[in-house]
C-alpha cells in the first residue's frame, strides 16, 4: 500500500519594460483611442475651426520610446518538482523454506523471523527460542491446535518507509539551466531511529518508553544521512539545436532495461505514475554530453548525441590518505591517485523520440507514430586492484576492519574502510597498500542497445534489446604457491587469466485500449541470458557467478565466459519473483498478460497480472536441472486524482514457486527449530569464490600484512626488498 503526493511550484520574474507603455503622455491624459492620445473634442457647430496656437514646444519632435532589450525577456527563475511517498508492506514466507541455517542469508536474503530461530544452550545443544510464537502461546495456555494456526502466520515481515524527493531547476537565463535531485529521509524505515539508538537516553532506557524519533545521521544511528544530494548538473541550449549538459545527471535509455534513471519512463499513459513513484533504484552518471537536433521539420527531428563519462576514477587521495589530503587542506582539490585505474566510457546515440504532448497531437491525426533509437557505450580500464574497486573497509588504511583476517595490502575483500591517514602493522599507508594490490585489468566492454516504439490510436508496441560484449583479465589470489623456484613464482604471479563477456537481453511490451481507452489489455515479455551458476543468496544482482563448478572454467577455476545478462532493477515491474526474490531479471524468460480498467473519470483504476517465468539455463537454478521459476498472480486498486497530484495504491500478490527455486536433493537433517519438529539443513560443499580470492575450508590466513601473503598474491617487490622471513636469501619462504 502506498501514498504518493506530487508537488510543483513555479516562480516568475518579469524585468521592467523600457518606457512607460501604451503610449502614455505626460500628465496621464487619455485620448479618444485610449490612454495616451490627445484630449478628445469635435468640430464646433457655430463656425469654422480656430487656428491652432503656435506653440514651439508642441512642435518639437517626439522622443521615441526605446525598444525592450532582447536579452531581458520574461524568465522563469525557479521550478520545484518532486513527490512525497509513504509505503507499507507485508511479506509472508519469502524465505521459501530455504534458510536451513535459520539466520544465515547465504541461500536467501529473506530469512525467518529471528524470534523463530533455535538457540544454543549451555551444553551446545539446540533448543527452542524463549521468544518464539510457540513458547509465547504455550505459556499462555493456548491449545496446540490454535498454536499451530496462529504461529503459521508468524513467517512474515512488515514495515513502512517514506521518501521526500525534491527536483529543483534554476533558470539562470532562458537558455541556461541548473538541475538537481535531492532526497530527504530516502526510504527511511518508519520507527528505525528512536530515542536511545544513538546513545543512552534517560527518557527511553528501553524502546517501550520512546517518545520521539531522532534525525538519521550516518555513523550514529543510520547508514545514511537525512539529506542526500543525488544529482546536480547544468544545461546550456544553443540557438542552432545543440544542447550541452555536464555534471552528475540521470542516466536513462529506451525503456530502461539496461540504464534506468529511476524517474519512471513517461509513456503518456495513465499508468505512468506507478512507474514514477513506486521505484527504489536509479542510475546516475558523471558525464559531459553534447546533443544536436537536426532535420527540416522539428516535428520529425532526429537527435544525435555523444558523451564522455567518468564511470570510475579509482580511489582519491583523501580516500587513501585521509582528511589531510582532502580538498582545501594539504591540496586545494582532492584528485584521483592513479590515472590508469580509471574506467573511461564513451557513448554515441541517434534517436527520434516524441515528447508526450507531441505524441498525442500526432496520434489525433489517426496515423501511426514510430519512434526509435540506437545507443552504444564503450568502456575500458587498464589497471585495477587485484580483487576490484576498493569499498568501505577494504583495509587499505589504518582503520579497524570488520573482518579480522583482512589483509591490509588490499588483496582480500571484506569491506570496511578505505583509509584515515593511518598506517597498518607494517607501517604502510593506504596509498602504499593500494600500489601493492594493482594488477593489469586490460578490460573493455561494448554495449549496443536498440529501442523501438510504435503507437497507433490506443495501441502501443515497444521493444528494447541490448547486449554486452567484452573481456577482462584477473589474477588468481588463491593459488597455492609452494614452489621455492623464484622464476616459477614470478611466472605464475604474472599469468593473469582472461574472461570474456557475452550477454543479451530484451523486453517487449504490448498495450491496447478499448472503450474510449478505459479498458486496457496488454502483455509484457522479456528474456535475459544466464549461465550454469546458481544465484548467490537467490539473487542475480551480482555480475559474478556464485559457483563455477558446472561452467567452462580457466586454470584458476574462474569462468571463461560471463553470459548472465541482468535487467536494471528499476525496470522490473512485478511484485514478488523478480523484484523481491531474484533481485532482477537474469537467467530467465517471462510472459505477463494483464488487464486494467479505468473508471470514475479516470480517477480510479484496477489491474490484474498473471506472470509465468522460466529459466534460460536450468543449470543456473537452485535445483540445477529444473526450468520453471514459478507463477505469480497480482492485483492492484488505485486512486489517481486527475486534478490534484494524489496517488494511492493497494497491491496484493501471491507467488507459487516451482522446482527451480528449491535444491534438487533433500538436505540432511541437522537442526531443530521447535521442540516438536525438526527441519533439514542443507549440506554446503566447499566452494571457491574466484571473485574474492578465498576458498571455503582453506587453512587460516597468515597475519594481516605478512610478506608471505603479498608474495602469494604476486605483489612481491616490497617483500623481496625486505627479504624473506625464512629460507635462503633471495627466495621466498614455503607456504602450506
Amino acid at each position: 500500500m502506498g501514498l504518493g503526493l506530487g508537488l510543483s511550484a513555479t516562480a516568475w520574474a518579469a524585468p521592467p519594460m523600457g518606457g512607460t507603455g501604451s503610449g502614455a503622455m505626460p500628465g496621464g491624459q487619455a485620448g479618444p483611442g485610449g490612454p495616451g492620445g490627445p484630449p478628445g473634442g469635435g468640430d464646433s457647430e457655430d463656425g469654422p475651426a480656430e487656428a491652432a496656437p503656435k506653440d514651439k514646444g508642441a512642435l518639437a519632435p517626439v522622443v521615441p520610446v526605446p525598444a525592450q532589450p532582447e536579452g531581458r525577456r520574461k524568465v522563469q527563475l525557479f521550478e520545484l518538482h518532486g513527490y512525497f511517498r509513504m509505503r507499507a508492506d507485508y511479506f509472508h514466507r519469502l524465505d521459501l523454506n530455504l534458510d536451513y541455517d535459520d539466520l544465515d542469508t547465504e541461500t536467501n536474503k529473506f530469512f525467518i523471523p529471528p524470534a523463530e530461530t533455535a538457540e544454543l544452550n549451555d551444553e551446545g545443544d539446540l533448543s527452542s527460542n524463549d521468544a518464539s510464537c510457540y513458547q509465547q502461546l504455550s505459556s499462555a495456555g493456548v491449545s496446540a491446535t490454535k498454536i499451530s494456526q496462529r504461529c503459521a502466520r508468524r513467517r512474515g515481515t512488515s514495515s513502512a518507509n517514506l521518501r521526500l524527493r525534491l527536483e529543483p531547476t534554476i533558470h539562470v537565463t532562458d537558455t541556461v539551466k541548473v538541475h538537481a535531485q535531492v532526497d530527504l529521509l530516502d526510504n527511511l524505515v518508519l520507527g528505525s531511529t528512536p530515542q536511545g539508538f544513538a546513545a543512552e537516553n534517560p527518557w527511553a532506557p528501553v524502546s517501550l518508553f520512546t517518545r520521539s524519533m531522532a534525525a538519521p545521521t550516518q555513523g550514529v544511528n543510520s547508514l545514511t544521512d537525512s539529506i542526500t544530494v543525488k544529482r546536480a548538473w547544468g544545461e546550456i541550449r544553443f540557438g542552432f539545436g545543440m544542447t550541452l549538459e555536464a555534471g552528475r545527471m540521470p542516466n536513462h535509455w529506451g525503456m530502461g532495461i539496461f540504464y534506468n534513471d529511476g524517474n519512471g519512463y513517461d509513456r503518456g499513459e495513465h499508468a505512468d505514475i506507478v512507474r514514477m513513484v513506486d521505484t527504489d533504484y536509479g542510475d546516475s552518471v558523471d558525464s559531459v554530453k553534447l546533443t544536436f537536433d537536426f532535420g527540416p521539420d522539428k516535428r520529425n527531428a532526429l537527435t544525435f548525441g555523444v558523451s564522455y563519462d567518468w564511470a570510475s576514477s579509482g580511489p582519491t587521495t583523501a580516500q587513501l590518505l585521509g582528511a589531510e589530503w582532502d580538498s582545501g587542506n594539504l591540496v586545494a582539490q582532492a584528485f584521483s591517485a592513479e590515472k590508469y585505474d580509471d574506467v573511461r566510457q564513451f557513448s554515441i546515440f541517434l534517436e527520434r523520440r516524441d515528447d508526450p504532448g507531441m505524441l498525442q497531437r500526432k496520434l489525433s491525426s489517426g496515423l501511426p507514430v514510430v519512434n526509435y533509437g540506437f545507443k552504444s557505450w564503450f568502456r575500458w580500464q587498464t589497471l585495477d586492484r587485484a580483487i576490484g574497486t576498493p569499498g568501505i573497509g577494504d583495509g587499505l588504511g589504518g582503520n579497524a576492519t570488520v573482518d579480522s583476517e583482512v589483509d591490509p595490502s588490499g588483496l582480500s575483500h571484506a569491506g570496511v574502510s578505505l583509509g584515515n591517514g593511518g598506517y597498518d602493522d607494517d607501517g604502510d599507508s593506504g596509498l602504499e597498500n593500494y600500489a601493492y594490490s594493482l594488477v593489469q585489468r586490460r578490460g573493455w566492454l561494448l554495449t549496443p542497445d536498440l529501442w523501438l516504439r510504435i503507437n497507433w490510436r490506443t495501441m502501443r508496441v515497444e521493444l528494447e534489446a541490448a547486449g554486452v560484449f567484452g573481456s577482462f583479465r584477473h589474477r588468481d589470489l588463491d593459488e597455492d604457491r609452494t614452489s621455492t623456484d623464484f622464476d616459477e613464482i614470478i611466472e605464475t604471479a604474472l599469468a593473469d587469466e582472461l574472461t570474456r563477456v557475452i550477454q543479451f537481453g530484451y523486453a517487449l511490451e504490448f498495450k491496447y485500449g478499448l472503450f474510449n481507452d478505459r479498458f486496457h489489455i496488454g502483455v509484457d515479455h522479456g528474456m535475459a541470458t544466464g549461465d550454469s551458476s546458481p544465484p548467490t543468496a537467490l539473487n542475480y544482482a551480482s555480475a559474478f557467478p556464485n559457483d563455477t563448478s558446472s561452467m567452462g572454467t580457466l586454470s584458476d577455476g574462474s569462468p571463461s565466459t560471463l553470459s548472465a545478462f541482468r535487467f536494471n532493477p528499476a525496470y522490473v515491474q512485478d511484485l514478488l519473483l523478480f523484484k523481491e526474490l531474484l533481485g532482477t531479471v537474469s537467467n530467465a524468460a517471462y510472459v505477463k498478460p494483464w488487464l486494467a480498467f479505468y473508471f470514475f473519470q479516470n480517477n480510479f483504476s484496477a489491474r490484474a497480472d498473471i506472470e509465468f517465468a522460466g529459466a534460460y539455463d536450468s543449470r543456473g537454478t537452485l535445483a540445477g536441472d529444473k526450468s520453471i521459476w514459478g507463477l505469480e498472480l497480482a492485483g492492484s486498486a488505485r486512486y489517481h486524482d486527475v486534478d490534484d497530484p494524489i496517488f494511492i495504491q493497494l497491491q496484493y500478490g501471491v507467488m507459487s514457486p516451482s522446482a527451480a527455486s528449491s535444491p534438487s536433493s533433500p538436505p540432511a537433517p541437522a537442526r531443530t527449530r521447535r521442540p516438536s519438529a525438526s527441519t533439514p539443513r542443507r549440506s554446503r560443499p566447499s566452494r571457491r569464490s574466484w571473485a574474492s580470492g578465498s576458498r571455503a575450508g582453506s587453512p587460516p590466513r597468515r597475519a594481516p600484512g605478512s610478506c608471505a601473503r603479498r608474495w602469494r598474491a604476486g605483489s612481491c617487490r616490497r617483500c623481496l626488498s625486505r627479504g624473506p622471513s625464512t629460507g635462503s636469501a633471495g627466495r621466498p619462504p614455503s607456504w602450506s
